[in-house]
This record gives C-alpha cells, sequence and structure tokens, in this order.
C-alpha cells in the first residue's frame, strides 16, 4: 500500500473512531423505545460521515450536475414501514451500483423482518448484487439477487454483519468492497458476480408478457370484432396504466394501494372512474377518455384484472415500483416491442416476433453507452453556446432534439436529463431561484413546470412502430415524475403534458415521394410528411441508436423501400446497411452548428461498402468524435460490433478518435476522448478505408507506413480461390491410387475417379498453412475444365467427359440431384450442372508460385506455394493467394513484408473482428496495404531488396528443414530461424525509419 493511502485510512479511521466514541457516549438514549432520536439525524450525524470515509461525495461538494452525482438521497418518511424510495442510492456516472436503507437506532434492524424485505426488494427490482441496512450501531449487508419472500426473516439474504465497533478493524475490507474508488473499478462485480441487465428485465418482462396474454384472451373471448392490431394496442394501454399507477402510488403521488382497492370492488365501472379521474388530473393520453375504448365500447374481466393488480403487490410481487424507474421500463419495453400478440392456429392468443423486427438486429443498448453518446453530444453543443455567449435558459428551451428511431425513448429520457442540469445550472448562475427548490443539502431540483416545459419544447421522437410510440411517450411522463412526490407536484388538474404531436408515428427515412400501388406497401411503409406531422423543420441534435439491417434482409423484407433508399440517398453503396440511411438523414434534418451522435456498428469505417458514407462525412466535414469499441461485445448474445459516432455540422480542424480495447476500463472513465487528429487525415483518405491512429505510436507508425508507399494491390495480384458450391461433391480427402485411378469412400459408397482429372488442393489450411512454410496439398479436387487456346479455363462438355473421363462422368451422374441444388452463376446449360458454382479464379487458383494465407488469423499464416495448390474463398473465410509480382518486387519480400508486425497491425486496423478472437483480411483488405515504394535504380534500394529477398528464401529452408529435424537439430535451426527473423525486421524497419516504433504497438485484441 502506497505512504498516500496510507495516511487517507489512518485519517478516516479516526473519523470513525470520533463517531463510534460519540454514539457509545449517548447510545442508551439513543437506542431506546422512546427516543425522539430521528432517522433524519441518524443520516446527518452518523451515517453520512460514515460514507464519507469511504470516498462519496455525499453533499456533492464537487457540483456535480444532478444525473450524475455520486449520492442520491430521499428525505425520511414519517412511517418508517412503508414504503418509498432508498434513503440513498450509491452511483457511479449515473449508473446505480447498491442502495442504502437508514433506519433511527432504535429501530431493531436485527429482528426487524419489513426493513430487511423492503432493502432487498428496492435492490432486486434495481438488478443489484448487494445493499445495505443500517441505524449505524449495526451495518447488515444483502443478497440482492434473491427475490423476497413473504415469510422472510430479518436474516433471510443477509451475507454480513458489523457492529459499529467493529468498524475500524473492517474498515480496510470495507473500503475495498464499498469504497468509491473501489466499486468505480467494479469491487462489487468481482466480489458478488456480474448481474446482466437482460436477465433482471426478461424476469420483469415476463410478467408483462403474461399479463398482455391474458387481457387479450379475456378479450377477444368476449369481442370476436377486435382484430389484432386493436388486441395489441389496448392490451398495451392497460399494462401502461396500471404500471404508471403503481409507480405514483410508490412515489407517494397517489395514495397507498389506490389501485389495489379498485380493483377489490371488481368493479369494472370502478375502474371507469378511477381512469377517468386520473385523466382529469394528469391530462395524457395515457388515460384519455374521450375516444377511449376502455371507456365507451370494451370491459374488461373484473377476476382477471384484480389477479393481475395483485401480482404488482406485495406479498405477490418482489419488485418495489419506488425503483423501477424510466430507464428500467426503457431497457424492459426495447425487449417487449420486439414481440406482438397472435393467434396459434387453434385460433389461441400467443406472443410471436413482429414481422417489424425479424430481419433486424434487436439490441438492448446498455446505459453507459446511452449516458454517454448523449453526454458527448450535449457537450458538444452546450460548448458552442456558452462560447458564443447565448447559453441560457431561454436558448436552451428553443433547442430541437431528434430520436430519429426513438423505440422505447431512452435517449430521449437522457436528454431531458442533460436539459434539466443544464436549465438548473443557468438559472442558478443567473440567481432565479424562483423555479428551484432545496431537495436536501447540497441538492437543488428544476421545478416541475420547467422540466414539464423543456419536454413540450425541446425532445422529439419519430418510429415506425406504433406500439414503440406509445411506450416512448409513457417512459417520457414516467420519467417527469421521477423526482417527484405529491408535494412537487402542482395542484389542481392537466399537470401533464399530452405530447402526441412531440413523438410520432411514421418512417424516419421515407418521406411522401415515396409511391406504391399497393396500399398494403403503402401501410406497413408508412412514409412520413414531416410537415403535416407539425415536426421542427430543424434540429439542433439528433440522438440515438437505428436499426441495423443488412443489404439482402432489405431486398427480402422491404424491397420497396431498398429500391427508395437508392434513389433518394447518397450513402448506399454495395452490401450497405440501414444506419447509414439514418446518419444521411439525420444530417439532413440538422439546424446550422446542429449535432448528431449515434451508436452504429464500427464496419462502416472500413469496409468497402461505407465509401460513399465516408466521402459524405469527409466532404462536409462532419466527424468530431468517434469512440471505436473494435472487438468487444457490448450488447448481450449479439456478436455485433459497434463506435459511438458524432458528428457536427461546426467548422473544425480536428477530430477525437478513442479505441476501447476493454469496455469494462473504459466504464469507468467513458469522458476520456482518446487522441486528437488531424481533420485533414479524412480529406486524404476521402471514401477510402479509414485506418485510424489511436495513440501517437500509431500516429507515428501509420504516418511513416504511408509515407512514400505503394498500395500491394499495384505490385501483385490479389485473388481469390475457387468455389465449388459443393466441396463435398469436388474435394477428395483421402483416396488410394492404383495406375492414375483414385478410389475413395464417399458416404458409405467406393468410388473411382480418373486423377488425371483432379488437381491438388488445399481443405485444412488451419493445418497447412503456416508463415514462411511452403504448402503442400491435403487434397485433390476434381476439375472438369480444361485450357482453350487462349488458355481460358473451359467446361469440358458432356460428351467429351463421358468418353474422355467415364469414371467422372458416372460419378457427376450419380451425384446429379445434389449438385442441382446449388446457386450457380452464371447459370449453365441444363446438362453443364457438374460446373463449379462461380467461375471465378479458374484460370489461376492452381498457378505457383504464389504466397496463399488465411483471410481469418493473427498475423502467422502466410505460406507459400511452388506447385500449384489449388484455394477456395468464401466471403470472410477460406484463402486468398498474391501471384505475379510486378515492378521489380519478389514474391519473397513480399512474403516477408506481411509478417512484420507494423503490417500486422494495419490489417487488424483496416480488417474486420471475427469469431475467436481473430481479424478477417480478405482481398479487398490486403490490396490496401501500403507497401514501400522502392526505386530499384537506386543501389541501396536495390540491395536492400535482394537482402530482405535473399533472407526469407533462407527462413523458408530452414522451416522446410524444421519439419524433418528432431531434438537438438530443432533448436539450432530455431535459433537461426530468430537471428534471421531479427535481420529481415531490421531491413525493413531501414526501408520505414522505425526507431522501435513497431514494438511500442499494442495490436487490436491484444
Amino acid at each position: 500500500m502506497r505512504m498516500k493511502e496510507v495516511i487517507f485510512m489512518n485519517n478516516e479511521i479516526e473519523i470513525i473512531q470520533k463517531l463510534i466514541s460519540k454514539f457509545d457516549a449517548d447510545k442508551q438514549i439513543l437506542t431506546s423505545d422512546t427516543s425522539g432520536f430521528t432517522e433524519t439525524e441518524t443520516r446527518i450525524e452518523y451515517i453520512d460521515p460514515f460514507f464519507e470515509c469511504l470516498g462519496w461525495d455525499m453533499s456533492n461538494k464537487h457540483g456535480t450536475p444532478n444525473s450524475l452525482k455520486d449520492i442520491v438521497r430521499e428525505e425520511s418518511q414519517p412511517n418508517e414501514t412503508s414504503t418509498k424510495r432508498p434513503d440513498y442510492t450509491f452511483r457511479i456516472a449515473a449508473t446505480r451500483k447498491f442502495f442504502v436503507e437508514a433506519k433511527k437506532p432504535s429501530v431493531n434492524i436485527k429482528t426487524h423482518k419489513e426493513s430487511a424485505f423492503q432493502l432487498r426488494s428496492y435492490g432486486w427490482t434495481a438488478g443489484m448484487q448487494v445493499s445495505i441496512l443500517t441505524n449505524f450501531q449495526t451495518l447488515r449487508i444483502y443478497n440482492t439477487q434473491i427475490a423476497p419472500q413473504e415469510l422472510d426473516n430479518a436474516d433471510a439474504g443477509l451475507i454480513l454483519e458489523i457492529d459499529y465497533k467493529d468498524i475500524p478493524s473492517k474498515y480496510k475490507d470495507l473500503l475495498s468492497l464499498f469504497g468509491r474508488e473501489a466499486v468505480a473499478t467494479g469491487s462489487l462485480d468481482k466480489a458478488y458476480g456480474v448481474i446482466t441487465v437482460a436477465h433482471v428485465n426478461t424476469l420483469f418482462l415476463d410478467r408483462i408478457n403474461n399479463w398482455r396474454i391474458q387481457v387479450a384472451s379475456d378479450l377477444n373471448s368476449r369481442y370476436q370484432e377486435l382484430g389484432l392490431n386493436e388486441l395489441n394496442d389496448i392490451t398495451q394501454k392497460v399494462i401502461n396504466r396500471i404500471i404508471f399507477i403503481r409507480m405514483c402510488e410508490d412515489r407517494g403521488i397517489e395514495g397507498e394501494e389506490r389501485l389495489r382497492n379498485v380493483s377489490k370492488t371488481k368493479s369494472y365501472v370502478d375502474l371507469k372512474a378511477l381512469f377517468k379521474e386520473l385523466n382529469e388530473r394528469y391530462n395524457t393520453g395515457l388515460f384519455e377518455t374521450t375516444n377511449d375504448p376502455l371507456q365507451n365500447n370494451y370491459s374488461i374481466d373484473s377476476q382477471i384484472f384484480f389477479s393481475i393488480v395483485e401480482e404488482l403487490y406485495f406479498p405477490k410481487s418482489p419488485y418495489s415500483f419506488s425503483v423501477l424507474n424510466a430507464d428500467f421500463l426503457g431497457q424492459v419495453y426495447e425487449l417487449f416491442l420486439t414481440k406482438r400478440l397472435s393467434f396459434d392456429d387453434a385460433k389461441q392468443i400467443i406472443l410471436e416476433d413482429k414481422p417489424l423486427y425479424d430481419s433486424r438486429e434487436v439490441i438492448t443498448t446498455p446505459q453507459p453507452i446511452v449516458d454517454e453518446i448523449v453526454r458527448r453530444s450535449f457537450s458538444g453543443k452546450l460548448i458552442e453556446m456558452r462560447e458564443s455567449g447565448i447559453l441560457n435558459y431561454d436558448s436552451l428551451r428553443s433547442l430541437r432534439i431528434l430520436d430519429i428511431a426513438v423505440g422505447s425513448g431512452r435517449f430521449l429520457l437522457r436528454c431531458l436529463d442533460e436539459l434539466a442540469d443544464a436549465a438548473l445550472e443557468c438559472l442558478m448562475k443567473k440567481g432565479d431561484f424562483s423555479q428551484i427548490y432545496k431537495k436536501s443539502e447540497g441538492d437543488y431540483r428544476l421545478s416541475f413546470v420547467i422540466k414539464k416545459e423543456l419536454l413540450e419544447s425541446c425532445l422529439f421522437g419519430i418510429d415506425i412502430d406504433y406500439n414503440a410510440v406509445e411506450v416512448a411517450r409513457f417512459s417520457l411522463l414516467i420519467k417527469l415524475l421521477e423526482d417527484e412526490n405529491k408535494g412537487t407536484l402542482p395542484s389542481g388538474k392537466k399537470i401533464l403534458p399530452n405530447i402526441d404531436q412531440n413523438i410520432v408515428w411514421g418512417n424516419s427515412v421515407v418521406d411522401n415521394d415515396f409511391s406504391n400501388i399497393n396500399r398494403d406497401v403503402i401501410e406497413s411503409t408508412r412514409p412520413l410528411d414531416w410537415k403535416t406531422a407539425y415536426l421542427p423543420v430543424g434540429f439542433d441534435l439528433i440522438v440515438g441508436n437505428p436499426p441495423y439491417i443488412k443489404t439482402e434482409d432489405m431486398k427480402v423484407k422491404t424491397k420497396y423501400e431498398y429500391d427508395y433508399y437508392k434513389k433518394k440517398y447518397q450513402s448506399p453503396y454495395k452490401q450497405f446497411d440501414k444506419y447509414y440511411i439514418f446518419l444521411e438523414r439525420a444530417i439532413s434534418k440538422l439546424n446550422e452548428k446542429g449535432w448528431v451522435g449515434m451508436v452504429v456498428p464500427n464496419k462502416w469505417i472500413t469496409i468497402e461498402a461505407g465509401n460513399k458514407l465516408r466521402e459524405m462525412l469527409t466532404k462536409n466535414n462532419l466527424v468530431a468524435e468517434i469512440v471505436d469499441f473494435g472487438n468487444e461485445l457490448l450488447f448481450e448474445g449479439k456478436s455485433t460490433y459497434v463506435c459511438l459516432l458524432l458528428l457536427s455540422k461546426s467548422k473544425k480542424d480536428s477530430f477525437w478518435y478513442q479505441y476501447v480495447r476493454d469496455y469494462s476500463v473504459w466504464t469507468l472513465t467513458p469522458h476520456e476522448k482518446g487522441i486528437s487528429l488531424d481533420s485533414q487525415l479524412l480529406f486524404n483518405l476521402r471514401g477510402r478505408s479509414w485506418v485510424l491512429p489511436a495513440s501517437k505510436t500509431e500516429a507515428l507508425v501509420l504516418a511513416k507506413l504511408y509515407r512514400n508507399s505503394l498500395l500491394l494491390s499495384e505490385i501483385v495480384d490479389v485473388i481469390n480461390g475457387i468455389q465449388t458450391s459443393a466441396e463435398d461433391i469436388f474435394s477428395i480427402e483421402k483416396w488410394v491410387e492404383r495406375n492414375g485411378i483414385l478410389n475413395f469412400e464417399r458416404n458409405n459408397v467406393t468410388w473411382e475417379m480418373e486423377n488425371s482429372i483432379t488437381k491438388p488442393y488445399l481443405i485444412n489450411s488451419t493445418s497447412q498453412v503456416w508463415s514462411y512454410l511452403p504448402i503442400e496439398a491435403d487434397s485433390r479436387i476434381i476439375f472438369p475444365y480444361h485450357q482453350n487456346s487462349d488458355g481460358e479455363a473451359v467446361l469440358i462438355k458432356p460428351s467429351d467427359l463421358s468418353k474422355k473421363y467415364p469414371l467422372a462422368y458416372k460419378y457427376f451422374s450419380a451425384n446429379k440431384e445434389r449438385l442441382l441444388e446449388r446457386d450457380v452463376s452464371p447459370p449453365y446449360k441444363s446438362d453443364e450442372y457438374y460446373c463449379y458454382g462461380r467461375h471465378q479464379a479458374l484460370n489461376v487458383a492452381f498457378k505457383s508460385p504464389k504466397i496463399i494465407y488465411s483471410v481469418n488469423q493473427l498475423g502467422d499464416k502466410y505460406g507459400i506455394d511452388m506447385s500449384g495448390v489449388g484455394f477456395a474463398s468464401g466471403g470472410t473465410a477460406g484463402e486468398v493467394a498474391l501471384i505475379n509480382p510486378k515492378s521489380g518486387y519478389s514474391l519473397e519480400f513480399i512474403l516477408g513484408l506481411l509478417n512484420q508486425r507494423v503490417v500486422e497491425y494495419f490489417l487488424r486496423k483496416r480488417g474486420s473482428s471475427f469469431r475467436g478472437g481473430y481479424f478477417s483480411r480478405g482481398s479487398a483488405v490486403i490490396s490496401d496495404l501500403p507497401v514501400p515504394k522502392l526505386n530499384f535504380s537506386n543501389e541501396n534500394h536495390l540491395k536492400s531488396h535482394e537482402r530482405i529477398t535473399k533472407l526469407v528464401k533462407s527462413i523458408i529452408e530452414i522451416q522446410k528443414n524444421i519439419r524433418s529435424s528432431v531434438g537438438r537439430e530443432i533448436e539450432q535451426l530455431s535459433a537461426k530461424k530468430i537471428q534471421l527473423m531479427t535481420e529481415l525486421k531490421s531491413e525493413y524497419n531501414s526501408i520505414w525509419d522505425f526507431h522501435e516504433e513497431d514494438d511500442k504497438l499494442i495490436l487490436p485484441g491484444e
């Protein structure tokens, strides 16, 4: 332990000792049943100072904005056992970590099971590992990963109990577990395991889905005229209403158990009266009665409604609706929106995947990602306003903010936090406290009226899913009430805003110029007229996580939309993704100096399909920040690799780039920007792949790689392999040859094949391809082609095949059905079904010498073929070959180059991360590799090239000899190989002018 830490610990223990002595002196009075010492006094005099000693900013001395401060407090309630919010919420960067429930010393928390249940219910609902119950005399740490049950005693879930006198001896352990710095670095996850958001959400979602089926089944049984859309919409409205009421009850906004008491009457008339009263009170579409089918046309079975309501209360519910906040609901509803009610074959109500989502990667965005993309976007905009001298409450209220694919509304919830923080700062700075109230020491809050005004004026959202629009509206209203209680809300009626015109149902990226004669296509596409929807003309900030849908899925699921995108937008190019369109649309809707902040896959940065998108961003100098999460998996159960992309219309000379190697480490300091790069770098690259440095070392390396270079594709042919589309038919892995005839087995049948119609072939590159090692074939491939007079590979005609290769003809005939199953391009004549699936590489795949390398690798699989071994390619798998070196370069020079660390760095950055920790480098990736431009008329260049070629040939020879050697001979050869490779590295470094920069590189994946 460092001296500074020891001094800190000693100081804090001394403070704690004084607290203990003070408590000891008054213990008899404090713990008496008749004591007048309150919970509030206990917090101020004992609990607050104790947690200050663990490093927490209990009174917000640092002036952190409300949405980000360490501690969220609640005022104590007169009734110690009433359902309320936790006394303390301990947070790191807005993420809740654990709760502390405080009691006065006269409450014996060792036996008070209601207090333990209350705390565990808070923690269980919020998805926390542990929480703390304390009256200072005793500290009790509870496991909140177990749902509390009705019959639990005060010890259920108890992990640890500490007497106040033992705190000094336990201080070091407490600091390492619950100290702020420890919690920030993941101490609770390490000690108690990580609770996945998906697990907590799914448990609550299961309840909601069960209610959906119950309500819809009841309605369907009594009202046959209701269609599926009506059943979905009515059912969702019912569930939103009861959750809203329960949350208001537990927040002290509505009377306790109001919903439960109405349900107990089992009178639908009473329920309608409650809905009508709440509509008058809150004035929101949630309880709107004028056109409400639940008021005018339909009713819900009172027993079913009663049973659902009972599940929302103790003892049947382990949830505390006071801590079930808008962010939690937003994450639950993201999953909710992927399902819809439908009928099974027996006409029973079931839940099924929505067609809208079956080709869309539905992901629950981690809350730190939502928080950070919104924070960065706001920060950029507010900095501009501050520098221009126009940052005040009126200018904040004039901001127009849009989530272009709003979903459950989680990004807008965070935007409301940012707006409230900024408005509070502006009003306090101005000295205007008329709309501010003091919640506790150092804790000031905006009035409800101001928050409502900001929501109505500033926040907008669009979604093509009607149910998502309803959810987003609901979530924003819940958010608006989040810090409120009966005392902070206005009296009277119509207190909530109606935000139906803020959150709009429609297609963000399809305008009313979309035309189609098919009514079903128009309805499913739902073109949006922004003007008639009363949306602002332009926006200052556009945020969100747009849908990710591949080209092939768009062509199948939304072909007419796909065709529309190709005509209307600039960014579609080759195999583009739908999020390109959302980015382009967002840019087109920005006001002057507007900002875009989105979470999108990171592939666009380098892949060929991103060419037009990169050109557009570069041409307009839009890129402000990129946080690239590389191959970090942020989304539970999804293999989607993403980045945070911030765009700004403001003039800029530089942009920020950060490459994240460890997401869990990044969450500790998410505000760090990374490295500042000159915008000219992007202008130089334009539409070409952006290989961006994440450090000064990387910037220096890339600058030297690009300096005076050629592309690899300029000095060598980059070729993909053959594609038979039926390896199980064409390849032969095990055989016996007799007199030019191959005997082999396939599906327990013995076949014969003319060896002369086969060629050497590579199937298993995993074992056969290693750097510098000559490649040997591990199989044969049936090759039903011959060369014509121009040297082109031409399919052998059926008549010639049957005469010259009767065994092959017989084999193909027997497997005709399998061969006809393939997708062959270009199409073949009916009797030429034995052609390969694609016509690619037939002329070159079997030539030599060539370098064959594995597409997915870590920089150690570049073999050399001297005997004409064929190979296959396909997508991001298989092999690629380099052949026919030009302009004086030798194949050995290229082979040596590929095995250098700086080249591997470049290819990993340019390529894509892949499952298993590998990095793919297909033909497009390798083609972009910068190669030193040598002047072969320059004697120094020529000699360097010759030395490198000679060294590589020597290394190849050693590699061959190692394979046939044993014992000490292997060690001797290996030592010699290391020596030669060191010399080789020195030669390349001399050409590049590297001085150990390559050794300092941290490669992606390391």
